[in-house]
Protein backbone atom coordinates (compact mmCIF):
# COMPACT_ATOMS: atom_id res chain seq x y z
CA UNK A 1 0.00 0.00 0.00
CA UNK A 2 3.31 2.55 0.86
CA UNK A 3 4.40 2.10 -3.20
CA UNK A 4 0.91 2.65 -4.33
CA UNK A 5 0.91 5.81 -2.69
CA UNK A 6 5.20 6.75 -3.07
CA UNK A 7 3.93 6.16 -6.70
CA UNK A 8 0.54 8.36 -6.90
CA UNK A 9 2.79 11.19 -4.87
CA UNK A 10 5.29 10.77 -7.69
CA UNK A 11 2.89 11.05 -10.14
CA UNK A 12 1.22 14.14 -8.79
CA UNK A 13 4.85 15.85 -8.19
CA UNK A 14 6.15 15.04 -11.59
CA UNK A 15 2.09 16.40 -13.36
CA UNK A 16 2.55 19.41 -11.07
CA UNK A 17 6.36 20.16 -12.07
CA UNK A 18 5.65 19.68 -15.97
CA UNK A 19 3.07 22.31 -15.95
CA UNK A 20 5.83 24.93 -13.78
CA UNK A 21 7.93 24.56 -17.47
CA UNK A 22 4.85 26.67 -19.09
CA UNK A 23 8.00 28.93 -19.99
CA UNK A 24 9.71 27.03 -22.38
CA UNK A 25 6.42 26.77 -24.07
CA UNK A 26 5.70 30.35 -24.29
CA UNK A 27 9.45 31.23 -25.50
CA UNK A 28 9.87 28.45 -28.28
CA UNK A 29 6.00 29.37 -29.29
CA UNK A 30 7.42 32.94 -29.83
CA UNK A 31 10.81 31.65 -31.09
CA UNK A 32 8.53 29.36 -34.01
CA UNK A 33 6.55 32.30 -34.89
CA UNK A 34 9.61 34.35 -35.75
CA UNK A 35 11.09 31.61 -36.93
CA UNK A 36 8.74 31.08 -39.47
CA UNK A 37 8.35 34.74 -40.17
CA UNK A 38 11.99 34.65 -40.49
CA UNK A 39 11.92 32.33 -43.42
CA UNK A 40 9.41 33.98 -45.57
CA UNK A 41 11.44 37.49 -45.10
CA UNK A 42 14.74 36.63 -44.93
CA UNK A 43 15.91 32.72 -45.46
CA UNK A 44 15.51 29.77 -43.68
CA UNK A 45 19.06 30.16 -41.61
CA UNK A 46 17.10 32.12 -39.52
CA UNK A 47 16.72 29.24 -37.74
CA UNK A 48 20.10 28.64 -36.74
CA UNK A 49 20.16 32.02 -34.68
CA UNK A 50 16.80 30.83 -33.25
CA UNK A 51 17.98 27.51 -32.22
CA UNK A 52 21.26 29.06 -30.61
CA UNK A 53 19.14 32.02 -28.63
CA UNK A 54 16.57 29.27 -27.74
CA UNK A 55 19.05 27.36 -26.51
CA UNK A 56 20.60 30.06 -24.62
CA UNK A 57 17.52 31.21 -22.79
CA UNK A 58 16.48 27.72 -22.64
CA UNK A 59 19.33 26.86 -20.36
CA UNK A 60 18.89 29.95 -18.35
CA UNK A 61 15.26 29.60 -17.20
CA UNK A 62 16.52 25.93 -16.44
CA UNK A 63 19.12 26.85 -13.96
CA UNK A 64 16.39 29.69 -12.56
CA UNK A 65 14.11 26.76 -12.41
CA UNK A 66 16.50 24.27 -10.66
CA UNK A 67 17.05 26.62 -7.99
CA UNK A 68 13.51 27.13 -7.21
CA UNK A 69 12.23 23.93 -6.39
CA UNK A 70 13.82 20.18 -7.41
CA UNK A 71 13.14 17.86 -9.70
CA UNK A 72 11.01 15.02 -9.40
CA UNK A 73 13.00 11.52 -10.26
CA UNK A 74 10.22 10.81 -12.61
CA UNK A 75 10.16 13.78 -15.04
CA UNK A 76 14.14 14.31 -14.46
CA UNK A 77 14.26 10.66 -16.55
CA UNK A 78 11.61 12.04 -18.63
CA UNK A 79 13.38 14.96 -19.60
CA UNK A 80 16.53 12.65 -20.46
CA UNK A 81 14.51 10.49 -22.48
CA UNK A 82 13.12 13.58 -24.33
CA UNK A 83 16.95 14.66 -24.61
CA UNK A 84 18.07 11.55 -25.87
CA UNK A 85 14.98 11.29 -28.66
CA UNK A 86 15.62 15.12 -29.55
CA UNK A 87 18.89 13.99 -30.37
CA UNK A 88 18.42 11.32 -32.75
CA UNK A 89 15.39 13.52 -34.40
CA UNK A 90 17.76 16.00 -35.53
CA UNK A 91 19.91 13.23 -36.42
CA UNK A 92 17.37 11.91 -38.56
CA UNK A 93 16.60 15.67 -39.97
CA UNK A 94 20.00 15.31 -40.85
CA UNK A 95 19.34 12.83 -43.34
CA UNK A 96 16.13 13.76 -44.54
CA UNK A 97 18.38 16.63 -45.76
CA UNK A 98 20.50 14.65 -47.66
CA UNK A 99 17.78 12.62 -49.21
CA UNK A 100 15.20 15.54 -50.10
CA UNK A 101 14.48 18.83 -50.90
CA UNK A 102 10.86 19.11 -50.76
CA UNK A 103 10.33 22.00 -49.17
CA UNK A 104 7.09 21.34 -47.82
CA UNK A 105 8.22 17.96 -45.82
CA UNK A 106 11.49 20.00 -44.67
CA UNK A 107 9.36 22.57 -42.91
CA UNK A 108 6.45 20.22 -41.90
CA UNK A 109 9.32 17.98 -40.28
CA UNK A 110 10.15 19.41 -36.77
CA UNK A 111 6.25 20.39 -35.56
CA UNK A 112 5.57 17.21 -36.20
CA UNK A 113 8.83 15.35 -34.65
CA UNK A 114 7.84 17.91 -31.29
CA UNK A 115 4.87 16.99 -31.30
CA UNK A 116 5.21 13.47 -31.06
CA UNK A 117 7.79 14.39 -28.12
CA UNK A 118 5.03 16.25 -26.47
CA UNK A 119 2.61 12.91 -27.13
CA UNK A 120 5.41 10.39 -25.44
CA UNK A 121 5.99 12.92 -22.74
CA UNK A 122 2.28 13.83 -21.69
CA UNK A 123 1.55 9.87 -21.07
CA UNK A 124 3.51 10.68 -18.30
CA UNK A 125 2.72 14.24 -17.27
CA UNK A 126 -1.03 14.76 -18.14
CA UNK A 127 -3.44 15.72 -21.06
CA UNK A 128 -1.74 19.20 -21.68
CA UNK A 129 0.81 17.80 -23.32
CA UNK A 130 -0.63 15.13 -25.29
CA UNK A 131 -3.36 17.68 -26.85
CA UNK A 132 -0.49 20.24 -27.93
CA UNK A 133 1.52 16.92 -29.22
CA UNK A 134 -1.64 16.21 -31.30
CA UNK A 135 -1.90 19.26 -32.49
CA UNK A 136 1.48 19.65 -33.45
CA UNK A 137 1.66 16.95 -35.61
CA UNK A 138 -2.02 17.43 -37.38
CA UNK A 139 -0.69 21.28 -37.25
CA UNK A 140 2.49 19.64 -39.42
CA UNK A 141 0.66 17.19 -41.83
CA UNK A 142 -1.84 19.48 -42.86
CA UNK A 143 1.04 22.18 -43.32
CA UNK A 144 2.68 19.44 -46.07
CA UNK A 145 0.15 20.40 -48.67
CA UNK A 146 0.40 24.24 -48.44
CA UNK A 147 2.84 26.57 -50.96
CA UNK A 148 5.21 28.72 -49.31
CA UNK A 149 4.70 31.05 -47.59
CA UNK A 150 1.12 29.74 -46.85
CA UNK A 151 2.65 27.16 -45.12
CA UNK A 152 5.29 29.24 -42.93
CA UNK A 153 2.17 31.07 -41.92
CA UNK A 154 -0.18 28.39 -41.11
CA UNK A 155 2.97 26.90 -39.10
CA UNK A 156 3.84 30.02 -37.46
CA UNK A 157 0.18 30.68 -36.29
CA UNK A 158 -0.41 26.93 -35.72
CA UNK A 159 2.47 25.65 -34.16
CA UNK A 160 3.71 28.94 -32.47
CA UNK A 161 0.56 30.23 -31.53
CA UNK A 162 -0.29 26.32 -29.87
CA UNK A 163 2.95 26.07 -28.00
CA UNK A 164 1.85 29.95 -26.41
CA UNK A 165 -1.52 28.71 -25.83
CA UNK A 166 0.12 25.40 -24.41
CA UNK A 167 2.29 27.95 -21.86
CA UNK A 168 -0.83 30.01 -20.45
CA UNK A 169 -2.84 26.74 -20.24
CA UNK A 170 0.08 25.29 -18.19
CA UNK A 171 0.54 28.77 -16.47
CA UNK A 172 -3.02 29.23 -15.11
CA UNK A 173 -2.25 25.35 -13.28
CA UNK A 174 0.20 26.46 -12.04
CA UNK A 175 -1.12 29.53 -10.27
CA UNK A 176 -3.98 27.43 -9.53
CA UNK A 177 -2.06 24.74 -7.76
CA UNK A 178 0.17 27.00 -5.59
Amino acid sequence: MDQIVYLQKLITQTRLRAADGYPFFLLWGVLWIVGYAGTIVWSPLVWAGIFVAGGLISAVICFKKKKELPVPPLLKKIGWLMLILFVYIAFLFGQLLLISDNHQIITSFWPFHIGLLYILAGIFTGRSLVLIGCWLILAAVAGIWLPSPWQEIWLAAGAGGGLILTGVILRKQVIKDE
